[in-house]
């Protein structure tokens, strides 16, 4: 009988071990850290954990989401009902604004992984301000001034962004002018706390934009305060939209290459006026021929310092084996300095050249400034 009974204790002690395990329950998942100052430096807070289970807990590893955000966790086993804590510190150096990091915490539970997270807003110093929001729209600090789209094929669309921060005490009111048909802005939220960052999104449709070639338009930002106090100002700024849209080419089939434009010019890569007189006008003129078999389409004729020069053509559509006389005008009053030397880009929907520049050189004498 007690050989049985020891048997039955056996088992049952057997059992209790292999059913024991740890449990993570933490006191505190999240942490706020409020408003702090950058020239602070790092702030840290701690997270508790108690084992709530029957087996030691084990902190096997821990995860930050990025380099501002570092762990410290106990590494000894933690016995069942003790109490550990994991201290999270966060570098706000160069990170002004609103923050929100996600830590993870790996343990030898069933679980496996907890989460945690922290919060918080970063006072920057007047030399990050600089940096990271050069431009100023009164008491509204901005990222950059231009948004660049590159390239786009014509058709396609694509989404810039740039980020502002209020650096008043007040809030701020958000505005955005500027939409047109192929250019759609919005700023989010529009309604900007003290010490916090709005979004500025555009939103660039190609197919919509009035240009072949470089395209620029001009996004106005403006902000006013909430309650006007002294230390908040109104004021308005001006951001610089780009994008070179392009002919998609790369749709044609073998016949339909085979019977495409081809484009020739007879001035090479250059156009000399020659010497010419301060206050004077002077033309030049070059031809287009149409070398293939399709009809060739002059997308744009552009000159980017456009003051003082003009250009046009006769028409815009050559037919095979015809020509179009381009015509450029300089009037030198308008032209700064004694020495011209700009481009002319032709554009035109020839596959194997729909781009080519001619550059427009001359001296201008008696030339004052």
């Amino acid at each position: 009988m007690k050989r049985v009974l020891h048997i039955i204790l056996l088992v049952a002690g057997l059992a209790l071990n292999a059913i024991a395990q740890p449990e993570a329950s933490w006191v505190e998942r999240d942490y706020d850290f409020g408003v702090i100052k950058e020239e602070s430096g790092k702030a840290t807070c701690h997270l508790r954990v108690v084992n709530t289970g029957n087996a030691p807990l084990l902190i096997v590893k821990a995860q930050a989401g990025c380099g501002c955000t570092s762990i410290d966790y106990p590494e000894a086993p933690i016995q069942p009902g003790d109490t550990a804590a994991v201290a999270i510190t966060y570098n706000p150096s160069g990170r002004p604004g609103q923050f929100s990091k996600e830590v993870l915490i790996f343990t030898n539970t069933a679980h496996k992984r907890s989460h945690l997270s922290i919060t918080g807003n970063v006072i920057p110093t007047a030399a990050t301000l600089d940096k990271q929001y050069p431009l100023q729209a009164g008491s509204l600090r901005i990222s950059q001034q231009n948004i660049p789209f590159g390239e786009l094929i014509k058709g396609q669309n694509k989404t810039q962004y740039l980020s502002a921060y209020n650096a008043s005490t007040d809030t701020l009111l958000v505005h955005v002018s500027g939409d047109k048909p192929h250019l759609h802005p919005a700023l989010v939220p529009d309604t900007v706390p003290p010490a916090r960052v709005t979004a500025l999104t555009a939103h660039y449709l190609s197919g919509h934009a009035p240009l072949w070639g470089l395209n620029t338009d001009t996004l106005t930002l403006t902000c006013e305060p909430l309650h006007q106090p002294s230390d908040t100002q109104a004021g308005s700024a001006d951001i610089h939209v780009m994008a070179q849209v392009l002919e998609n080419f790369d749709r044609l089939t073998d016949e339909q290459r085979k019977n495409a434009p081809v484009v020739r010019v007879d001035c090479d890569d250059r156009i000399d006026f020659g010497t010419m007189t301060a206050g004077e006008t002077v033309t030049r003129t070059f031809t287009i021929t149409n070398k293939g078999k399709d009809p060739l389409a002059i997308r744009r004729l552009w000159v980017p310092e456009d003051e003082g020069i003009t250009v046009s053509a006769d028409r815009m559509e050559i037919k095979r084996d015809k020509k179009a006389t381009v015509t450029i005008t300089v009037n030198t009053a308008q032209i700064d300095g004694e020495l011209l030397n700009v481009p002319l880009t032709l554009m035109c929907n020839d596959p194997e050249t729909p781009r080519q520049t001619i550059r427009l050189v001359g001296i201008i004498e008696n030339k004052r400034n």
